[in-house]
């Protein structure tokens, strides 16, 4: 199940905008992102127990274009993400869950949201439509993962890309807070295996998310480079991306300024509960993240770094490509799991090594000191 929601007609900047939608306005990353969750899915995702059932997709975006299956090539028509929509889709999605124990339910969404406490509105993409009640336009996302507990599934991953902060319009000027529930809360049946669910948040409580225009989000982005490697460990069965992990690998790539830039550290993704299982199986070796760099951190500015293992080509980094703008910082690379050597030239008698270093998920650092 997943939404994307960019555009918004009754906020700032769309064809009907609400007279005070609290500073909230159009977004052009969450269909890129929504489209982007969805071609990792059908294109990637692997699990011979867990196989792909079937995958709903809705999105709000300025230009509709219809979705490429990237297996098939063929196109299919998107419906828009309002409250109904997402209504239907959420209970028919249930009912696809509900039918067997061992079936997994992965929600994804990517848009406005907001949030007091414990409780979580997702906007929809007709939110403020209704003056009286702006939030018959939203989804309580809270309630959403309680009525779940009745569903049949026992592994259900949530992933949330949008804002944890507090509306002070929707709160104290209408009364009212968290949206829409289509399915009623209830405790789990006894006779139901215990329920595995992990809601995963772009941000903390009361912290806003960051988006990049154009571009999918920076959440997304780290969820989906996760996926392919860092978030992995290897059972003695190969490679598989395990629950932890991926928190771990997301959160690394979001403190990482050559990933997230001037966002660096500024976001941070969190979690619900955490039981840990694998969700993905991985093809073959993962890719992990590496960061070379010399002590002190000054001596950056002007190393030649050196990465080699005996069956590839050497990589290398000169000390012309040193970043202009943060001439300290270090060297970073991603490489498949193995053993390598790496090498900082600092001057003539200055070189300094270290010799079958193991790269491993979900990163690793190298530092490169005075011998």
């Amino acid at each position: 199940m997943i939404i994307g929601v960019g555009k918004y007609p009754h906020l700032a900047g769309g064809e009907a905008p609400a007279a005070n939608p609290d500073g909230m306005k159009q977004l052009s990353s969450p269909p890129l992102s929504a489209r982007a969750f969805a071609t990792w899915l059908l294109a990637e995702y692997d699990h011979p127990q867990k196989p792909l059932g079937s995958l709903a997709l809705l999105l709000s975006e300025n230009e509709p274009v219809p979705f490429l299956n990237p297996k098939t090539g063929t196109a299919h028509h998107v419906e828009v993400a309002t409250i109904d929509n997402i209504f239907t889709a959420v209970k028919e999605w249930r009912r696809r869950g509900h039918s067997h124990d061992d079936n997994r339910l992965v929600f994804y969404f990517c848009g406005h949201g907001v949030s007091q406490g414990d409780d979580m509105s997702l906007l929809a993409a007709d939110v403020f439509a209704d003056e009286d009640n702006p939030l018959n336009g939203a989804l309580d996302f809270r309630e959403l993962m309680n009525g779940l507990k009745k569903c049949r599934a026992v592994e259900q991953v949530f992933f949330v890309d949008a804002c944890r902060a507090n509306s002070d319009v929707l709160i104290e000027e209408f009364g009212s807070f968290a949206g829409q529930v289509p399915l009623a809360a209830g405790n789990r049946p006894k006779e139901f295996p215990r329920r595995l669910h992990i809601p995963y948040y772009a941000t903390l409580d009361g912290e806003r998310s960051h988006a990049r225009h154009g571009q999918v989000s920076l959440f997304t982005e780290a969820l989906l480079k996760s996926l392919r490697g860092p978030g992995s460990e290897n059972t003695g069965r190969g490679w598989r991306i395990i629950t932890s992990r991926l928190h771990e690998a997301i959160d690394h790539f979001m403190k990482q300024p050559r990933f997230a830039g001037a966002m660096s550290g500024v976001q941070v993704p969190t979690v619900g509960e955490l039981p840990v299982f694998d969700l993905h199986h991985l093809p073959g070796l993962p890719v992990v993240p590496v960061h070379v760099g010399c002590s002190p951190p000054e001596d950056n500015a002007v190393a030649e770094f050196t990465c080699r293992q005996p069956w590839r080509e050497e990589l290398r980094r000169t000390a012309a490509e040193v970043d202009d703008e943060d001439p300290n910082r270090e060297w970073s690379l991603e490489l498949t799991f193995g053993d390598y050597d790496f090498e900082a030239k600092v001057g003539a008698q200055d070189v300094r090594t270290a010799a079958s270093a193991e790269v491993r998920p979900p990163f690793r650092f190298i530092e490169l000191g005075k011998p």
